[in-house]
C-alpha cells in the first residue's frame, strides 16, 4: 500500500479585481430595488403590516453526490400503515428505537394522509412526508428526531428507517442546498405573522420551497469541512408572530436543482430579498469561483502520481488527480472525470464515489484578524482568528502553515510560529470554500479555502489547506 499525504496552508493575496458585475432579473413588480442612495442596512422593505424586512447575515451553497442506493433497510408501505404493515412498524420502533410505549399505541393518518401518527394519552410519534414527498420528517413527542429517506415504486411510497445498508449503482445522484442565515424584522405597529410558507426560491418559472435538510448531519459525518463547523449554532425557525419592533434571527434550506447561480431569486411570497450588499456578496462569489488560484498558491491547479503538479492533467492517470485549490471550473472537471470513469466500471465492480463542494459568504463587515495562543493545550497551538466590529468570530482555524500578508503591492511571509500582525479590512466580504471528493477510497481529496475581498472586489486574503491521499 502506498500512502501520500500533502497538508498546505497558505495565507496569500491577489490584486486582481473582476470588474463584470451581474444584476438578477426581476421576476414580480413587487420586487425591490434597493440603491446604495434608498437603501438601509436590511435586505427588504417591510410593507405595514404584511411584509417583515428580512437581511441576508449569510448564505451557503453545498453541492453533494453520491453513487450509493439504498441495499435494504426497508421499514413499511406509506400505504399499508395503518393496515397490514401496522405490526411491522410497531416491531421496528420498539426494537430498534428503543420506543416502549408504541405497544399500547393507536395509528391513525391525519393531514390528507400526509402525515402517521401514533399516540397514547402520553406519548405520541409522526412521520411527515415533506418536500414534495421525498423526505419523512420523524418527530417524537413534539420534538423533531430524524430525517428518514422514501422511494417511490410505481406509485408507491416506500419508507426506509436509519439504519439502511447502501450499494453502489453506476449512476451518480447530485443534491444542491442553500442555506440563507436571516434576520427578519419587523418595523410596523402592529403584530406580524412570519409564514415559512412565503419564503422560497425563484428560479425562472420553479420554485423552490424550503425543506428539512439539516448541514451540521453533514458535517457531523465529515468533520475536517470548514465551511460547515459554523451551522450547529445556526437557528431554524417556524412561522411565528413579530411584535412590533421584534427580530428573530434563523437559517432556511431549500433544496435546488444546481449549485449556486446568480438566476436564484429569495422571495418573500411575492417581494425579493435584494440589496446592494447582497448583490456586493454575488460578485465576491463569483469573483472566488472564477479566480485563477495558482497566481495567488503559485502551484498549478492539479496534482497526479506520475506528472505531478499540472494544469492539464493526463485522464490515463485517472482516478489518481488531485485538486491543488478548487474554483467552479476544477470542480466541473473533476465531477466529469467520475461520471466518466464510473459509467466505464464494470456492473460487477462498481467503484464508489462522494463529493461535497461547499460556499460560504459572509456579507460585508469591518473585521479583525488576530493570531492566538491556545495556553490550555498540551499542543500550544497558535490560532487564527477573524472577528468582526460586533466580536463575532467569522473565522477560527489553527491549520495556519504560512501566511502571505498583502501591503503596498508586496507579499511578506509568515510562519504559524511568527508574530503576525494584526490585520483590518473595512467593508470586507469572507468566502469560505470547502471541497471533498472521495474515489473508491483511492483517491482522497479535501481543501479549505479562506478568501477575505476587499469593497473593491481585489481577494486580499487568501489561506489555503489541502490533504491528498491514496492507498
Amino acid at each position: 500500500m502506498v500512502f501520500i499525504l500533502t497538508i498546505c496552508i497558505i495565507f496569500s493575496g491577489c490584486v486582481e479585481e473582476n470588474k463584470n458585475t451581474q444584476s438578477n432579473e426581476s421576476v414580480s413588480q413587487d420586487s425591490v430595488n434597493i440603491t446604495p442612495e434608498n437603501q438601509s442596512s436590511a435586505a427588504l422593505f417591510s410593507k405595514e403590516g404584511t411584509v417583515p424586512e428580512i437581511e441576508v447575515i449569510s448564505f451557503l451553497s453545498i453541492y453533494m453526490h453520491d453513487n450509493n442506493e439504498i441495499a435494504n433497510g426497508y421499514f413499511f408501505n406509506w400505504d399499508n400503515v395503518p393496515g397490514n404493515e401496522s405490526l411491522r412498524l410497531i416491531s421496528y420502533l420498539k426494537n430498534n428505537l428503543n420506543i416502549i410505549w408504541v405497544d399500547d399505541a393507536q395509528i391513525t393518518k391525519i393531514n390528507d394522509n400526509e402525515t402517521i401518527r401514533a399516540f397514547t394519552s402520553k406519548n405520541s410519534l409522526e412521520f411527515t412526508l415533506k418536500n414534495n414527498k421525498t423526505e419523512i420528517l420523524v418527530t417524537i413527542d413534539s420534538h423533531p428526531w430524524y430525517n428518514w429517506e422514501i422511494r417511490k415504486e410505481k406509485s408507491k411510497i416506500l419508507v426506509y428507517g436509519p439504519d439502511k445498508i447502501y450499494k453502489s449503482v453506476p449512476n451518480i445522484t447530485k443534491r444542491n442546498y442553500l442555506v440563507y442565515d436571516l434576520a427578519i424584522k419587523n418595523n410596523g405597529s402592529k403584530n406580524l405573522d412570519f409564514k415559512l410558507s412565503e419564503l422560497h426560491i425563484r428560479d425562472g418559472d420553479q420554485i423552490f420551497n424550503t425543506t428539512i435538510f439539516d448541514p451540521y448531519s453533514l458535517y457531523e459525518k465529515r468533520p475536517y469541512l470548514e465551511v460547515l463547523s459554523t451551522s450547529k449554532k445556526e437557528t431554524k425557525i417556524d412561522d411565528t408572530t413579530l411584535s412590533p419592533g421584534q427580530t428573530i434571527n434563523g437559517s432556511f434550506i431549500f433544496q435546488v436543482n444546481s449549485p449556486y447561480n446568480e438566476s436564484f431569486l429569495l422571495m418573500y411570497n411575492e417581494t425579493s430579498i435584494t440589496s446592494a450588499s447582497f448583490e456586493k456578496s454575488i460578485e465576491a462569489l463569483r469573483t472566488a469561483e472564477r479566480y485563477n488560484y495558482s497566481i495567488t498558491f503559485g502551484i498549478p491547479p492539479f496534482n497526479t502520481v506520475y506528472s505531478n503538479n499540472s494544469f492539464e492533467p493526463d485522464l490515463e492517470e485517472y482516478p489518481y488527480i488531485w485538486p491543488n485549490w478548487v474554483n467552479r471550473s476544477v470542480f466541473e472537471f473533476l465531477n466529469k472525470a467520475d461520471s466518466k470513469n464510473l459509467a466505464k466500471s464494470s456492473l460487477e465492480d462498481i467503484p464508489q464515489t462522494e463529493a461535497i463542494y461547499a460556499l460560504k459568504v459572509i456579507p460585508e463587515r469591518n473585521i479583525t484578524s488576530i493570531l492566538e495562543k491556545d495556553t490550555t493545550s498540551s499542543y500550544q497551538e497558535n490560532y487564527f482568528i477573524v472577528v468582526d466590529d460586533t466580536e463575532e468570530e467569522l473565522i477560527n482555524t489553527s491549520l495556519i502553515g504560512k501566511i502571505a500578508i498583502l501591503n503596498n503591492q508586496t507579499y511578506k511571509l509568515y510562519s504559524d510560529e511568527s508574530d503576525i500582525p494584526q490585520m483590518n479590512f473595512s467593508n470586507a466580504i469572507i468566502v469560505r470554500i470547502s471541497y471533498f471528493n472521495d474515489y473508491n477510497r483511492a483517491r482522497f481529496s479535501l481543501v479549505d479555502q479562506d478568501l477575505i475581498l476587499d469593497d473593491k472586489m481585489n481577494i486580499v486574503v487568501a489561506k489555503l489547506r489541502r490533504v491528498q491521499a491514496m492507498s
